[in-house]
């Protein structure tokens, strides 16, 4: 019996901080939490114990009165370079697997996102433009609120 076909999204983004600055917005839940979810959303972290096998999870509760909880479990922490994790929204089978890279680029960082294991063309569509939004607000937080150090 044969697999079924997996598929997979990568998103290049260039983030306007320091490898190290943009670790720290991608696993301190304080700041997590400001860039997390769709515009008008408020993500709340439940729980962010970065380490191989912690486990994190996190409800975004959207404008129209949805939430949605998501959580993983870490496989690899090398910080600032990289950091991969699980992904599963609650209620769904899927368990995907998202990929970080982070690349010096100047006084920036190359962001290589990788986010795989979807056997669906639609859920796979609609979460790389996800993740171009989330970059995208991040990219915001860190221009404004989180100057490097």
């Amino acid at each position: 019996m044969s697999r079924p076909r997996t598929l997979s999204v990568a998103v290049d983004h260039i983030l306007p901080a320091a490898p190290e600055t943009v670790f720290r917005a991608l696993t301190e839940p304080d700041l997590y939490a400001r860039w997390m979810g769709p515009e008008g959303s408020t993500t709340t972290v439940q729980e962010m114990n970065v380490v191989p096998g912690g486990q994190f999870a996190f409800v975004v509760s959207l404008p129209n009165g949805v939430s949605v909880r998501l959580s993983g479990t870490y496989l690899e922490v090398d910080p600032p370079r990289r950091l991969v994790h699980t992904w599963q929204v609650e209620g769904e089978e899927a368990v995907t697997t998202v990929t970080i890279g982070l690349n010096p680029f100047d006084a920036e960082t190359h962001v290589v996102l990788t986010h795989e294991g979807f056997t669906d063309e639609i859920d796979l569509l609609r979460n790389k433009g996800g993740w171009e939004h989330q970059l995208d607000r991040l990219a915001r937080l860190l221009e404004t609120d989180l100057p490097d150090q």
